[in-house]
């Protein structure tokens, strides 16, 4: 078992369970490699769902028979929009506009895997549009809260393409949940994105809005998400948000955002991104072209690190985007995510308590027309 001399927990995961042909591996193979690689602990996240959780449950039990100390994190990255009422006109108005409509709704290719490159964007298109928010339960009443949110976010207007929640959704059923800001395909990263052409006071100003609404939402559960990567616009982002630090007191975390459960899987979860677009016509144009030779190539490294990995990689990928940070602000960054899954975060595995629904049958009724009813 590894050691590292930094702690930290990864609170942002993907698995095949949940993110198909964006993620590798099952739930079990991502908490065998943490836990072997020195982490207590590792949260699941996947895109709109929490189909990985029954896995996460499972494979816990039979970690803590065998004696070993690990503690699962119950979470999803949902995708989100300011308002689903605000959606709504804007899509009927869309609607009147039969060329329009055309090219905007129609949705020919029925697209199941996830574009990155859509989310990390300027949003074009208002109707299209959406963003990640990572939420994870602190107990047993976040966790309903989250199971909530998902399900009502596949239904009627909240979902289009992709299952949605808004502020109202998240003010109504934020308790117990902790949130952060996600990647450059995130909630952040739409401000940014939209409003980069127009100087960092127009990114700062919608940054300054989305962080009082968040806040309004979750109080001090609201984290600013730090990543590290070769991608310069991260680098960008990752001072921005920074910022909202410094502005609002809400507090950092850096993440993995894993996804993949080894650092040698990475070439293979890159063919398995492919696969998921066989077919397609709007297939996206980074996966259009040749498997990357080696994971330098690739630019970041996306499995379930340890403290030192995340060290290492803050240091290896702001030094090739010549860009600098306090050190001690991304340490604290790296070791929050550990005090928050020990500390902040209840040990608890999900009620499966069954209950059975009670009802009355009504006279000249039998009990099977009563349920058909």
């Amino acid at each position: 078992m590894t050691k590292s001399n930094i702690p930290f927990v990864g609170l942002h995961a993907h698995s095949v369970a949940g993110s198909p042909f964006d993620a590798l591996g099952y739930p079990p193979e991502h908490m065998d490699y943490a836990y072997k690689n020195g982490a207590d602990a590792l949260a699941l996240t996947d895109h709109g769902n929490m189909n990985g959780l029954s896995y996460q449950v499972l494979r816990a039990k039979k970690m803590h028979a065998e004696g070993k100390e690990f503690k699962p994190i119950f979470g999803v990255e949902a995708y989100f929009v300011p308002s689903i009422k605000e959606w709504k006109e804007e899509y009927e108005a869309v609607k009147e506009d039969k060329k329009k409509a055309r090219k905007v709704i129609s949705d020919t290719d029925k697209v199941s895997a996830e574009d990155e490159g859509a989310s990390k964007r300027k949003s074009k298109n208002k109707i299209n549009s959406r963003r990640h928010i990572v939420l994870v339960a602190i107990n047993q009443t976040g966790l309903n809260n989250i199971f909530k949110i998902v399900s009502d976010s596949h239904q009627g207007d909240n979902f289009y393409r992709k299952p949605r929640l808004d502020y109202k959704l998240l003010k109504e059923y934020g308790d117990g949940i902790i949130a952060s800001s996600a990647c450059l395909g995130g909630v952040y990263a739409k401000d940014y994105w939209n409003n980069r052409e127009d100087g960092p006071e127009s990114v700062l100003e919608a940054m300054r809005a989305t962080t009082r609404r968040m806040i309004d939402c979750l109080g001090d559960r609201w984290y600013g998400e730090l990543q590290w990567n070769n991608v310069p616009e991260q680098h960008e982002l990752n001072k921005y948000v920074i910022q909202m630090h410094e502005e609002f007191g809400i507090e950092l975390i850096s993440t993995a955002d894993s996804h993949y459960p080894s650092a040698e899987a990475w070439k293979d979860r890159e063919l398995y991104k492919r696969l998921g677009w066989l077919g397609k016509s709007k297939a996206p144009e980074y996966l259009k072209s040749e498997l990357p030779v080696d994971v330098d190539e690739m630019g970041m490294e996306l499995y379930p690190k340890n403290g030192d990995q995340m060290w290492e990689s803050y240091k290896k990928y702001s030094e090739e985007c010549g860009a600098s940070y306090d050190d001690a602000l991304i340490y604290d960054s790296l070791v929050k995510t550990h005090w928050i899954a020990n500390e902040r975060i209840e040990d608890f595995m999900p009620d499966d308590t069954v209950r059975l629904p009670g009802f009355v049958i009504p006279d000249g009724e039998t009990g099977e027309q009563t349920l058909i009813k």
